[in-house]
């Protein structure tokens, strides 16, 4: 069985479709300099080191290998994921991050980490 969204992607096995946060979005330091109207350039393994972002879609599997039932996650969670996980696609005009669903580490409320 698979599920399609409105992506166009359609997820196979124990994957979770996942938009990530930019590195701008999540590191105060980086907020901070560019509120205060410095410009950062970041280099592609700082892009990388992402670890926050929001679920597009989970595949038909996920979680089942540990005795777990997919609803556990669910599209708009917002997660924190191993760093330098899954594969990153670019599709349609947006990025996205195709992960193994044993590299989700756990949801978060996003008001707490956009706080930090």
């Amino acid at each position: 069985m698979t599920i399609k969204n409105p992506t166009g992607i359609t997820l196979l096995l124990h994957t979770i479709l996942i938009k990530p946060e930019k590195v701008e979005d999540t590191d105060a330091v980086i907020r901070q300099a560019k509120a205060a109207g410095l410009v950062v350039q970041l280099d592609k393994r700082e892009e990388k080191a992402v670890e926050y972002g929001t679920v597009v879609q989970v595949g038909p599997t996920a979680f089942k290998d540990y005795g777990r039932a997919p609803d556990i996650l669910k599209e708009g969670d917002y997660v924190t994921y191993a760093k330098y996980a899954g594969k990153e696609i670019k599709y349609r005009g947006e990025t996205y991050l195709i992960l193994n669903d044993q590299d989700v580490i756990a949801t978060l409320e996003k008001e707490s980490i956009a706080n930090e």
